[in-house]
């Protein structure tokens, strides 16, 4: 690849991360120039100091040059600072060298990268190196001395891994409701624009349908193809205008004592002429005299078409769909089952996410918004995959109490 077609890629992060290894660079040099040292002890920090930094230059382009490979190279990173310092703190002082702060400045930046549960991993390493690179040193340092730095570092990792992943709550919380705001302020407008002119095209095709259905003795069926085909595209046009305006609306919920299997049941009759037009076969398993479950009916079947029409795209060729409810400890569970062409396993974590979709002509709002409707009902959904073999869905709803 030439260096124009090279795509790069700078953060706030890595900037910073970069500015503060600078940081500790020249301050590692400036100790070892002034620093009373034996001159073979200089000589071999000076080398020492000087491989971090050819180290972090090499990586860093990685990671400006991979952005995607970023976690991977900061643990790279991580891992090759742990050793540096297990081979510096034993000849500048052990666990009472200066350069002890060092790992302390290497668990905070990766605490913060990495988050609040891989803090935890990321301490557990520190303190490891900080023990074990001077097993000596133990003789003369006391075990309370030893135990509150660990501590010191177990929280100042714990705190700068919660305090990442909230600023990173909070950044996917601002970019949605800024989304939710464009597309409030533009979903009228778009509602009115299309369906206008949708409902004129579907008027005037079930006239001219009529009109040559007068025709007769003239071979209808291309005719037929074309018409269906018209009619298809304005309902699918339609279902995206709608998929816009929930994701947007969100009206409350009306909540009543309902039974799953009924509701399934009169899903599948509405959905079984499109079904038969796709060659696809809808199977149905279903556990009886299940408990009643409290939800909105008109809200929970729209979420169950979205995720019911995942399947049927993902059978471009037909297939077999399973529907299938049993009961569990206090929550109904149904399970949609398809053979359709799975998910890739790096799409899987994101396909509940809002606006994602690995359709051409998707909105990425369907998967999500059946998701935010069944966790509004108190359940829970969740998604298995393999490609080429087909996708199974699970949804739980808690018994009406």
């Amino acid at each position: 690849m030439s260096p124009r077609n090279v795509k790069w890629q700078v953060n706030a992060t890595d900037i910073v991360f970069s500015i503060v290894r600078l940081s500790a660079f020249l301050g590692g040099l400036g100790w070892i120039a002034y620093h009373p040292l034996a001159p073979q002890i200089r000589s071999y920090l000076y080398f020492l100091v000087f491989g971090f930094l050819f180290y972090s230059l090499i990586l860093y382009y990685l990671v400006f040059r991979f952005p995607d490979k970023a976690r991977r190279i900061y643990f790279v990173e991580f891992i090759l600072d742990l050793a540096l310092l297990s081979f510096i703190l034993p000849m500048t002082g052990g666990m009472n060298s200066a350069f002890a702060y060092g790992l302390l400045l290497a668990a905070a930046l990766h605490s913060f990268y990495y988050g609040l549960l891989l803090s935890i991993g990321v301490a557990v390493l520190t303190a490891a190196v900080y023990i074990f690179s001077c097993p000596q040193c133990l003789l003369f340092v006391h075990w309370t001395d030893i135990s509150l730095r660990i501590l010191f570092l177990f929280l100042i990792a714990a705190t700068l891994g919660f305090l990442s992943e909230r600023e990173r709550w909070m950044h996917r919380k601002l970019v949605r409701k800024e989304q939710l705001a464009a597309m409030g302020l533009m979903s009228s407008q778009i509602a009115h624009a299309v369906r206008n002119p949708l409902s004129t095209i579907s008027l005037s095709t079930e006239m001219l349908s009529d009109e040559l259905k007068k025709c007769r003795g003239a071979d209808m069926r291309e005719a037929d193809s074309l018409i269906n085909s018209i009619m298809n595209e304005v309902e699918r046009l339609d279902g995206v205008v709608d998929e816009c305006l929930l994701f947007v609306k969100q009206p409350e919920l009306a909540y009543e004592s309902c039974e799953i299997s009924q509701m399934l049941e009169s899903l599948i009759k509405f959905l079984d002429k499109e079904a038969s037009r796709r060659n696809i076969t809808l199977m149905t398993n279903f556990e009886k005299d299940l408990p009643q479950v409290a939800m909105d009916g008109r809200k929970l079947r729209q979420a169950l078409i979205n995720i019911l029409r995942n399947s049927f795209d993902a059978m471009p060729q037909g297939g077999r769909i399973h529907l299938s409810t049993r009961k569990l400890k206090d929550e109904v569970e149904m399970t949609i089952e398809d053979t359709g062409t799975g998910i890739p396993k790096e799409h899987l974590k994101r396909i509940f996410e809002p606006f994602f979709s690995t359709k051409d002509l998707g909105t990425g709002l369907g998967l999500s918004i059946a998701r935010d409707i069944i966790m509004e009902h108190g359940g829970g959904i969740s998604c298995e995959s393999k490609e080429g073999q087909g996708t199974i869905v699970k949804i739980r709803l808690p018994f009406s109490r």
